[in-house]
């Protein structure tokens, strides 16, 4: 999926709300007028204002000098308000500029000033600029922590501008989150906030920010529409950077329609307006949007001297999404050109990057600031399950009948069968048509179900058996529901193992005793299935790594693995492993890997790698990928990959 890169920027343009109209002859006489003013004035401190703010769109190196100067003045003023003010619009110039840790400094000094003057209107717009600066260095969980502070700040003092900004960066995580959804809701409530205080150059910023996610949904009408709105006012208004982010931004409304020469047209028009402004953060984002027409024309090497060019001012400046994406495209422009060696180092460097933005520990505190904003109910951790207690009963009668029934028949045999083969052979028989009729009944009984289509919330899986390979083990999915749990395993056995289906059952049973005494199902699950596998006596005639399970439990939208060395995740676009159980979030799109070898416990590391590799193609494209994998590294027999996509 492309990315776009222009909205963490355009919050930047959204902060200020001041016109940059302003003309030359009010701009020199801004200047003639300094010149008579006294070092120490208020005066002279307000037109030093006057003058970084006409330079603030055309010219940042400028308008930087003269807030260095305005700096230097409200020190001598002795002011600390002005002083903080300067600090804050310092740290924005900076971060314009694309110096984030230079601005950083900035930001943090104006925010403790502010603090001690109780401040709270201008604390809370600091704390939400900090934010985006965590926001660039991909840092979300630090960022949302930020937003929320401004958030709750704004909501206590009624600072309804600070409301609707901070909803702006708030909905910049869920579009960093790909959930365009939620995103262009927190967009619309900054752009209805910003309309009713009369400030159109924020409006501009939200209508951008809400044709962005629109864009990422499919819905191009709509995204034109926001786009035309936005570049209408930035128009009005002079602003020339402005002006080029939505150029850029149609740019890449017309890459995703394959009009690959407007696209190109747009995308170079923007750079020279970012080049002219000197803005190196715009300039990297609109060299890899570039690169990415030129690949998708079939120019190759104009494409890479982009990408090297977009990764050189990336890695400058910090911009780590950037040297993330520019390092996949590398890898497929040397594909294309069979330079199989640098495709394959530049792919590992964007896999690198891609884990170390968004890591597990990320996510979860994600997840947690998330339902801090939410408010969410605690879910009920056990549903009601008395509808189930009939069948269950059902299955216990049914299961001891046919096990009573299979003693006496052993029983039969032995006594009236003097010949040993002829017995044998029989009862073998007769032993397999009565686990035959035993799995019909469970069947029927319709509890412990096989058919991956019916578990929810997947609705589109692929198995590494069903695709052909040669493998020793027989591999079989099951799962079945208790209460707001269903309880998913596969299991690897013997292709002549005919208990199964009785292990099944059994498995069944006692976890529905586990639930019942615990309340919730946990960890502890596992150490009871293995001890129950360890005493069962249909077992005791196998290996000991005949039969293997690897069981997962879903409840509603979240995943509990009970294996966790054997299962991995793709969540917000980013490989996902963990060493231990605990219970996490899934959404749209996500995809759950299962794997495992009943050969060699250290093939899992392998076959982690594979995944790892496949990860990065679509879905549907994975399974040809694995096998080709996997005979090539010769882990053909006795090995298996799944996966599940939500």
């Amino acid at each position: 999926m492309r990315k776009f890169a222009y909205i963490p920027l355009l919050i930047f343009l959204v902060v200020l709300t001041y016109s940059s109209t302003a003309g030359v002859s009010y701009v020199d006489s801004l200047k003639v007028a300094l010149k008579s003013l006294d070092n120490r004035s208020k005066e002279k401190y307000e037109t030093l204002i006057k003058l970084a703010k006409a330079y603030s769109d055309t010219n940042y190196s400028v308008s930087l000098e003269y807030w260095q100067e305005a700096f230097q003045t409200a020190q001598k003023i002795g002011d600390r308000g002005l002083i903080a003010d300067v600090y804050h619009q310092i740290g924005y110039t900076y971060m314009n500029q694309g110096e984030y840790k230079t601005s950083l400094e900035n930001l943090e000094n104006a925010a403790a000033i502010y603090r001690d003057l109780d401040s709270l209107k201008s604390y809370a717009g600091i704390l939400n600029d900090i934010g985006l600066i965590y926001r660039n260095w991909g840092k979300y969980d630090k960022a949302l922590e930020y937003y929320l502070k401004a958030l709750d700040i704004s909501k206590t003092i009624n600072y309804h501008e600070g409301v609707g900004m901070t909803s702006n960066s708030i909905g910049q995580i869920y579009y960093y989150r790909e959930d365009y959804s939620n995103a262009i809701n927190f967009f619309k409530e900054y752009y209805n906030a910003s309309k009713q205080l009369g400030n159109a150059r924020a409006v501009a910023g939200a209508s951008n920010n809400i044709a962005s996610s629109y864009l990422e949904l499919g819905k191009n009408d709509e995204a034109l529409e926001y786009f035309l709105k936005s570049l209408k006012i930035y128009d009005s208004l002079g602003i020339s950077i402005g002006v080029a982010i939505i150029q850029d931004n149609i740019g890449s409304l017309y890459y995703k329609q394959k009009l690959y020469d407007n696209a190109l047209l747009y995308h170079l028009n923007a750079l020279e307006i970012f080049e002219s402004l000197q803005s190196p953060a715009r300039i990297c984002y609109t060299k890899k949007n570039i690169g990415e027409v030129l690949l998708a024309q079939g120019k190759i090497d104009r494409a890479i001297e982009m990408f090297d060019s977009s990764i050189k001012i990336a890695k400058e400046i910090g911009l780590k999404d950037v040297e993330r994406d520019s390092y996949k495209f590398l890898s497929e422009c040397y594909n294309s050109k069979q330079n199989y060696k640098k495709a394959y180092d530049f792919l590992l460097n964007h896999m690198v990057i891609k884990d170390s933005i968004l890591n597990s520990e990320s996510i979860q505190k994600l997840e947690e600031l998330r339902a801090q904003y939410e408010n969410e109910k605690k879910e009920q951790e056990l549903q009601a399950i008395s509808s189930k207690l009939k069948t269950q009963r059902t299955f216990v009668y049914v299961s001891a009948a046919f096990i009573a029934l299979l003693i006496s028949i052993i029983a039969l045999f032995y006594l009236e069968n003097k010949k040993k083969k002829r017995a044998i052979s029989r009862l073998e028989s007769l032993k397999n048509y009565i686990f035959q009729n035993f799995t019909q009944n469970i069947c029927n009984l319709d509890i412990i179900k096989t058919d991956k289509s019916l578990v929810e919330p997947f609705n589109n899986s692929w198995d590494l058996f069903d695709l052909g390979v040669e493998i020793g083990n027989k591999l079989s999915f099951y799962h079945f529901k208790i209460g707001s749990y269903t309880i998913c395993y596969y299991i690897s056995h013997p292709q002549n193992m005919p208990c199964c289906d009785i292990i099944n059952f059994n498995i069944y049973i006692k976890i529905s005793k586990f639930i019942k005494d615990n309340g919730e199902v946990n960890e502890k699950l596992t150490e009871e299935i293995h001890q129950y596998l360890k005493a069962e006596t249909l077992l005791k005639f196998f290996n000991e790594n005949d039969l293997i399970l690897y069981p997962f439990v879903l409840k509603g939208k979240k995943i509990l693995s009970l294996c966790p060395k054997n299962m991995a995740l793709r969540q917000f676009g980013s490989f996902i492993y963990y060493d231990n159980s605990q219970w996490m979030n899934i959404r749209e799109s996500d995809i759950v890997y299962i794997f495992g070898s009943a050969r060699d416990i250290k093939v899992n590391n392998e076959l982690r790698k594979i995944v790892k590799s496949i990860d990065l193609l679509e879905f549907d494209e994975q399974r040809e990928m694995t096998i080709n994998l996997l005979k090539t590294e010769n882990l053909i027999e006795d090995v298996f990959i799944s996966a599940f996509k939500v």
